[in-house]
């Protein structure tokens, strides 16, 4: 079994499809700068060179004349077309260039000439980005580095004051909301303990996880916010869609806190999380087909036929987390 077999074959020359229609590509919905970030993650994890680079590719070709990125790519006519807006939706282009300077920093390449000036003007960008899930994947990023880089004080210093901001006795989060994505947060503070040994990292970390896993289970079994309304402090959680990037950022999450810790209920909770995706769920079904690939999401009728980028690239991270932690062989 080759677990990148679905990227394969949702990947181009240009770089690997935004979304997919039911277990193919959708070529006319383009590309976005986060998926080929993500996947340049994972695909690194898994030594492929080829893979490697044509996502390293994607972000090279994606420079603007300002030093920063375009967020979208799409074929027209044999003649591609860079964009910062998506086609009748609402982006977040600080988040893609969050997980890019993360791609960027977490990598070995031989292309370090080109990466050095993208991460630079990213860098410059991020000293004044608001979004808990943007700083937080430049943070994944920024700790890479040998030193403490004084943006990375900075985002740290910013991901501290939401929770002291928003903290309650019955609330122990960043925002007065639980949306996607959540677990990227407290993932990248376990890190900065892990990496610098911040002390205030690690009890919000600790805090914010703990919460999480509260909020997000049913009876003891995983269940991600779904986005068909989310999660506001004093309302009532939505149960659908569940979305894998959130089940596999837990996972991912549980890994860094449970090497911080050594706190078996973090790997527990872990196995549980990754187990999400082959039917400990609320629907009691597997996410993942005989090809291990990824559906969408998980609804009120089973679950979203369709296999996109986001969804098989986020299954993989988690894939490997589950493998570093010796959950599965």
């Amino acid at each position: 079994m080759d677990p990148l077999k679905k990227l394969r074959s949702m990947t181009s020359d240009i770089g690997i499809y935004q979304h997919g229609k039911l277990d193919k590509p959708a070529p006319e919905c383009g590309y976005a700068l986060e998926d080929q970030a993500r996947a340049l993650i994972v695909v690194d994890g898994f030594g492929d060179k080829k893979l490697k680079d044509i996502y390293l590719n994607f972000i090279f070709k994606a420079q603007r004349e300002d030093g920063l990125l375009y967020h979208f790519f799409y074929e027209n006519s044999g003649k591609g077309l860079f964009e910062n807006e998506e086609h009748d939706s609402k982006c977040n282009i600080k988040e893609a260039y969050g997980l890019t300077l993360w791609s960027l920093l977490s990598i070995k390449s031989n292309k370090g000439s080109f990466i050095k000036k993208i991460v630079e003007n990213l860098i410059k960008d991020a000293s004044g980005w608001v979004s808990p899930r943007a700083i937080s994947a430049a943070l994944l990023g920024l700790l890479n580095l040998p030193r403490s880089h004084n943006t990375e004080d900075k985002l740290k210093s910013n991901l501290h004051n939401l929770y002291f901001n928003t903290f309650s006795d019955d609330w122990a989060w960043f925002e007065k909301y639980l949306v996607y994505a959540n677990a990227i947060i407290p993932w990248a503070l376990w890190e900065a303990y892990l990496r610098r040994n911040c002390k205030t990292s690690l009890e919000i970390a600790d805090r914010t996880t703990r919460f999480l896993i509260e909020k997000c289970q049913e009876n003891n079994i995983p269940a991600p916010v779904g986005n068909k309304g989310w999660y506001s402090k004093g309302g009532k959680k939505a149960l659908y869609d569940q979305q894998p990037i959130d089940a596999a950022y837990m996972v991912c999450c549980l890994e860094k806190a449970y090497r911080a810790t050594e706190d078996k209920f973090f790997l527990d909770w872990a196995g549980k999380w990754y187990r999400w995706f082959s039917g400990n769920n609320i629907n009691n079904i597997s996410l993942i087909d005989e090809n291990f690939a990824c559906y969408d999401a998980l609804n009120p009728e089973g679950v979203n036929l369709n296999q996109g980028a986001e969804s098989n690239i986020c299954f993989l991270m988690a894939y490997l987390a589950a493998k570093r932690l010796g959950i599965i062989k």
